[in-house]
């Protein structure tokens, strides 16, 4: 039987330590994606890892939740579709000239707009089809959080 050595035994544990995290880290974004669309998933959860890689628990839903999040991804997964195959069709330096951003202060808040994106943001591409889906707007809130 092979015995691991104390520098393979630390090298191991760092390995597992970082999937563990990756784990709550992609439970943590799920959750946040979800909240932007009124969805909750009540046994989403870290599984721990699994073959050196995070692992996260979906937990068991409904026909009609599963439903509602098929919609949302669609219409996100849709809206970035459209916003890669805007950025390919731009020309460099128009895309120069648009970068533009306007911003108003609302009740603490700071709302900004671009012209055009300057790259494609995942959230904003969700935001977009999730409004476009349900015909409601969602906020972000980006302020950075703890993750323990």
């Amino acid at each position: 039987m092979y015995e691991f050595t104390y520098a393979e035994r630390i090298e191991y544990k760092q390995r597992q330590d970082s999937a563990y995290q990756a784990g709550v880290d992609a439970v943590t974004n799920l959750r946040a994606a979800l909240a932007l669309a009124d969805l909750t998933l009540p046994s989403l959860s870290n599984d721990g890892p699994v073959a050196g890689h995070g692992f996260v628990r979906l937990g068991g839903c409904n026909a009609a939740f599963a439903n509602r999040l098929a919609e949302v991804i669609a219409a996100g997964a849709d809206s970035l579709r459209y916003q890669r195959k805007a950025d390919r069709l731009e020309q460099p330096q128009v895309v120069a000239q648009q970068r533009a951003v306007h911003g108003v202060e609302v009740d603490g808040y700071r709302i900004v707009r671009t012209e055009a994106p300057a790259a494609v943001d995942p959230v904003a591409a969700f935001l977009r089809g999730l409004r476009g889906t349900t015909g409601l707007s969602a906020r972000v809130d980006r302020r950075p959080t703890s993750t323990h």
